[in-house]
């Protein structure tokens, strides 16, 4: 027997109204809830989480950002494959349509650096996979 999924719309509720309280036990408990629900498939929370992750703070993680917005935005037709055109690490420059062209995530690979970011692909095509999601090209 599967354990019920929480309510995104509950959830995402319960983060905004906490947002000021971002090390508190009920932001925590329903960044939880979020992380289940994106690990479980659903990709409104995998944004969500995705977006917490980006921001300075107490849940910052670069990885974890990186590796959701991966998943998500390959969803939304962006391309995943890494082609960076710069040459100048950690300064990622790709093709019209790379995912990584966008800032909050050129961000993230600057933080990251490129060998990670490489990592993190290889994690976030496998998540994709397992949950029946392609990534586009």
């Amino acid at each position: 027997m599967s354990k019920e999924l929480p309510d995104y719309e509950d959830v995402a509720e319960r983060l905004h109204s906490r947002w000021d309280e971002q090390d508190g036990p009920e932001f925590l408990d329903a960044l939880r809830a979020l992380r289940e629900l994106a690990e479980s498939g659903n990709l409104e929370a995998a944004e969500f989480l995705a977006e917490i992750h980006t921001r300075h703070g107490p849940n910052h993680d670069a990885a974890a950002a990186y590796k959701w917005y991966f998943i998500v935005l390959s969803q939304q037709g962006y391309s995943v494959a890494f082609r960076d055109l710069n040459g100048i690490p950690p300064a990622y420059g790709g093709v019209v349509g790379d995912f990584r062209n966008e800032a909050q995530v050129s961000d993230l690979i600057s933080e990251l650096g490129f060998a990670r970011v490489v990592e993190l692909d290889l994690e976030a095509t496998a998540w994709l996979r397992a949950h029946g999601l392609p990534p586009a090209q």
